[in-house]
């Protein structure tokens, strides 16, 4: 049986990237009768957390990308997380050691970099070879309480990956180096945790980026020096941004920056008024800090929004799981046809790792808003009321307080043009908040300003205070026959000056269902309101 895994690291939210990951493990496992384990590497003790590894589980569940074997549903490689499994590691260490496979090293952080610089200045970069220390400097080591790390002795020979997605891959023996096993805290590195973790769980293919290759070579030294055999690897395309670099949360931190240049706002201010420190705010400013908490205040007291990279911006953007799991699945892979819109079984019958490309794919978010419009689209009422119910729960919107009945009621009058349930909430929020300002600019001159617009709004708004039947039936019928009397039978004449009066712009449900839900009393107030403002403005 197929065994595969993802194996994220609960240092952060989980990153589109690794999302993908995520869900091309569980499709091959899906696809082939398989088994999905869910690990966490938590080994980086000063970085990982509860909090980050939950909201990981989270999303992924939101994703609908269940797991067979891992954290809350245990199985028969338990425990699945790294932190509670030393005592294996410990073992394996010792056996190499024994083995003499791995040996101690002292050099301290800043005597590696030091190391690193004269490597780079002689043009090259660091790779570690073993080093013979003499016994007046292990004396001096044990004196200044230096703590070593164990390091691979690695073969000086090059490291042939048979892969299952790019074909034969021969990694040169000048490109790897003697890299460390165990830290000077006592914990694996990720090599070591992620090998012994792998055999022991009976990992059979391990899917995952290409930027991982690197480690695959490694790792396969490891499976050397213990004696096991390996699993089957993949290493799938990279994730490109439409610019072409890789995406990044860094990109979060460029927008921002952008963001407050084109703001004009003093950054003193503005840090002040954030709780940051000047100097923070500064290096921030000069691309030295990309702190994604201060990019994301930033953007929030200037009303900008940042791109989406982690999968929680995208939920609260406003996508659709589906959605967001079939454009996934998209990049990288192929069904072997043009389909682009697939539910989950039919992604399950097609995938196969001979479908997944080996050039990185491009991440365009034109495409993702249109196919989750589409989803939206395909929605029946109960379902979509359903995701935006969990929607409203995730972010604060003023449609959340309206009643189920209301909410339903304007789900068929928005859905239709609407890519996102963000987009779909923000063009009914005119019902809920009257405007106060009034555009584009182009707009209010073609139907207000110009040719009479102002003095059709004033006879309509005569006319409707005299309405009594106010029903969507009794609007169409007095409206339309004030456009055949007055207006040549030019609807369009009285509708575009009323919609610009009650939603604030050109366009809305249609006039005769937007003024009967809004009511006499607030339609009538809403003109008024707008009659006021531009007569005056006109008047100046």
């Amino acid at each position: 049986m197929n065994r595969c895994r993802f194996a994220p690291s609960p240092t952060g939210l989980l990153h589109v990237g690794g999302a993908r990951t995520a869900l091309f493990n569980v499709l091959f496992a899906r696809s082939t009768r398989g088994r999905m384990v869910l690990r966490i590497e938590d080994t980086d003790q000063q970085r990982s957390s509860r909090d980050s590894e939950e909201a990981i589980c989270t999303d992924m569940k939101w994703l609908g990308l269940d797991w067979d074997e891992g954290p809350a549903v245990g199985g028969p490689g338990a425990p699945y997380r790294q932190s509670e499994r030393l005592a294996q590691y410990q073992s394996h260490l010792q056996a190499l050691r024994e083995a003499g496979h791995v040996y101690e090293a002292w050099e301290t952080p800043e005597e590696l970099d030091a190391m690193r610089t004269e490597a780079q200045a002689a043009g090259g970069s660091l790779r570690y070879r073993r080093r013979d220390y003499s016994e007046q400097e292990l004396l001096r080591f044990r004196s200044e309480e230096r703590t070593p790390v164990l390091r691979l002795q690695v073969p000086r020979e090059p490291v042939t990956i048979i892969d299952e997605i790019l074909g034969e891959v021969v990694v040169p023996a000048d490109d790897l180096d003697d890299f460390v096993v165990c830290k000077q805290d006592g914990f694996p590195t990720y090599h070591l945790a992620v090998v012994v973790d792998d055999h022991e769980m009976q990992v059979t293919h391990v899917l995952r980026a290409q930027e991982h290759l690197m480690n695959t070579a490694r790792h396969l030294l490891l499976y050397r020096a213990l004696g096991w055999d390996p699993p089957a690897h993949g290493h799938m395309p990279l994730i490109f941004s439409m610019s072409g670099g890789k995406m990044s949360k860094r990109d979060k931190a460029k927008a921002a920056r952008a963001a407050l240049r084109e703001s004009g706002r003093d950054p003193g201010e503005l840090a002040s008024a954030l709780g940051i420190d000047s100097e923070t705010m500064k290096r921030f400013r000069k691309k030295k800090r990309d702190d994604v908490v201060i990019a994301e205040g930033i953007a929030a007291a200037l009303g900008v929004e940042l791109p989406e990279i982690d999968v929680v911006d995208f939920r609260r953007a406003g996508y659709l799981p589906e959605a967001l799991v079939n454009f996934l699945a998209l990049l990288g892979w192929s069904p072997g046809d043009d389909r682009e819109v697939m539910a989950w079984d039919e992604m399950v019958e097609a995938f196969t790792l001979g479908r997944v490309g080996r050039t990185a794919a491009r991440f365009d978010r034109d495409k993702l808003r249109w196919m989750n419009g589409v989803y939206i689209r395909q929605l029946d009422e109960d379902r979509l009321y359903a995701h935006l119910r969990a929607w409203f729960d995730e972010v604060e919107h003023p449609v959340a307080a309206a009643s189920e009945e209301v909410i339903r009621g304007l789900i068929p009058l928005f859905k239709e043009r609407s890519a996102t349930l963000k987009e779909l909430a923000d063009k009914a929020l005119f019902f809920f908040e009257a405007p106060t300002a009034w555009g584009p600019p182009k707009a209010v001159k073609k139907h207000l300003l110009k040719g009479g617009g102002l003095d059709r709004l004033d006879r309509v708004t005569q006319v409707l205070k005299d309405l009594d039947d106010w029903t969507e039936a009794g609007l169409e019928s007095c409206l339309r026959a004030l456009a055949e009397g007055e207006f040549e039978g030019n609807l369009g004449r009285v509708a575009q000056p009323l919609r610009m009066a009650v939603a604030g712009g050109p366009a809305s449900p249609p006039i005769f269902v937007t003024l009967s839900m809004l009511g006499s009393e607030e339609t009538l107030s809403r003109l008024q309101a707008c009659l006021s403002h531009h007569q005056d403005a006109a008047a100046q």
